[in-house]
């Protein structure tokens, strides 16, 4: 039943439900003498790094030919250390993502409405971890800590803290295991506009380094061409339906092919990525911003960057999910960032609870390995087939686990549409529907399993 209230006038501002069955299954230069000095160096290191005389030294506190990316401006990517004084961090571990502008969002047919519109965003500089946080290091980390994994999706490490994969990422994680890594390595959560950045690349890359531009907007970290199985662990979208690239996770280090404009490998795939803001589906469009940090009050939290189990619709690099959505696979990867950033001023959302039971019409178990039930807005329908626009689908929702029960409940947003409205757009598909003191009862075939579902707020 809602907090926000008990009758059913909340439940006629709530939403209808679509559902989905997942099927088991140091310095350089452009030639000799180019380049900052580095002090403090090997010898090794000062050899790369030899430079015209008059050029401002830059330091190399432990020594491994890498400059401190904080001090030493115009450093490439994979020169720039960004913990210089930690021999264990450099820019295999770390990279470093230049202060500047870049485009954010995406455009209109592509993205979500949450998505909207694109805009420009002004960041300082920061470091990025290059890969995703793999099991082994962290499962050592709770084993010190004298803790066991927390979420109830905890899958590698698992609940008993058992490493599947140590070379795969942590999966399952908490938003607090994340964020506590992430503090005990000296680091945080990234922003939302540090993760989209890194993926996207500053304008810096584009035709015209000196102004954001059409060459600034990549739909994918890689570039603009479609994901594939070489660029990102995914669900392939095809002819014969979502096919899975791998089954579960790749190493961290995997898929060289997908790699960021700055390096970064796995933006898109793999896992799910933690980030600092919290969600609101309206925080774009209120004017400049300058590194922002999202809403400054609320409970619901944001995800990047899709999982192995995302269709290669949802793999744009501009893509939000909240963590209303449970039963993803969700990881991390930590920031290095001295900025304190600015709130966004957005309201927080108001929420109602939605809560049914699912089963099969004929008393029958149902068959696979996840139910997902999503709420969704009248706005994502396409008003010329009546269909889900998958692209620009905003929701929150639940995974049933058939062999957990069948139950769910999950938030909804109170500012998606009626559902009366939404009912008589999706009518031209078949769903038989009845309602009765409040309650609705939904009957459709989902892969040939004839569901029923039942839905109260």
């Amino acid at each position: 039943m809602s907090r926000q209230c008990q009758k059913s006038p909340c439940y006629r501002a709530a939403v209808l439900l679509l559902w989905t069955l997942l099927l088991a299954t140091a310095c350089t230069g452009s030639g000799p003498g180019s380049g900052p000095v580095l002090t403090g160096q090997t010898e090794e290191g000062r050899a790369k790094a030899a430079t015209p005389a008059g050029t401002p030294p830059c330091t190399d506190a432990d020594g491994d030919g890498f400059a401190d990316a904080w001090t030493c401006p115009g450093l490439p990517p994979e020169m720039a250390d960004c913990a210089d004084q930690d021999p264990a961090v450099g820019p295999d571990t770390e990279r470093f993502v230049p202060a500047g502008p870049f485009r954010m969002g995406g455009r209109p047919g592509e993205a979500g409405r949450d998505e909207l519109p694109m805009h420009e965003v002004q960041l300082s500089a920061y470091c990025l971890d290059r890969f995703e946080l793999a099991a082994g290091p962290y499962a050592a980390w709770l084993a010190a800590q004298g803790r066991v994994p927390e979420g109830p999706d905890a899958a590698n490490p698992d609940a008993a803290g058992r490493v599947v994969d140590p070379q795969r990422p942590a999966e399952g994680l908490t938003r607090q295991e994340a964020a506590d890594w992430c503090a005990s390595r000296g680091q945080q959560l990234p922003t939302e506009a540090q993760w989209e950045k890194a993926a996207r690349g500053g304008c810096e890359g584009g035709s015209d380094p000196a102004r954001c531009d059409a060459q600034d907007e990549r739909a994918y970290p890689w570039g603009q061409q479609a994901p594939s199985c070489a660029r990102a662990n995914h669900r392939v979208t095809g002819p014969r339906g979502p096919q899975p690239c791998a089954e579960g996770s790749l190493p961290v280090a995997a898929l060289p092919d997908g790699e960021g404009p700055y390096g970064h490998r796995n933006l898109a795939g793999n896992v799910w990525e933690w980030t600092a803001d919290r969600y609101h589906p309206a925080v774009y469009g209120l004017g400049p911003r300058t590194d922002p940090t999202g809403p400054s009050s609320g409970g619901v939290y944001t995800m990047r960057g899709g999982s192995w189990s995302t269709f290669s619709t949802n793999m744009r690099l501009s893509n939000r999910m909240s963590d209303q959505v449970m039963g993803s696979a969700v990881g991390v990867r930590c920031a290095r960032s001295f900025s304190t950033g600015q709130p966004d001023p957005t309201p927080a959302l108001a929420w109602v609870t939605l809560s049914g039971r699912v089963d099969r019409e004929d008393g029958a178990p149902l068959v696979g390995r996840a139910l997902y039930v999503t709420a969704f807005d009248l706005a994502d329908l396409d008003p010329r087939t009546g269909r889900l626009r998958l692209n620009g689908l905003v929701a929150t929702g639940a995974t049933v686990h058939p062999r957990a029960g069948h139950a769910f409940a999950f938030p909804a947003q109170k500012w998606l549409q009626p559902v009366q409205a939404v009912l008589d757009a999706l009518s031209a598909q078949d769903l038989r529907w009845t309602r009765e003191d409040g309650d609705l009862t939904l009957q459709a075939e989902v892969f040939g399993q004839p569901i029923l579902l039942h839905l109260s707020a």
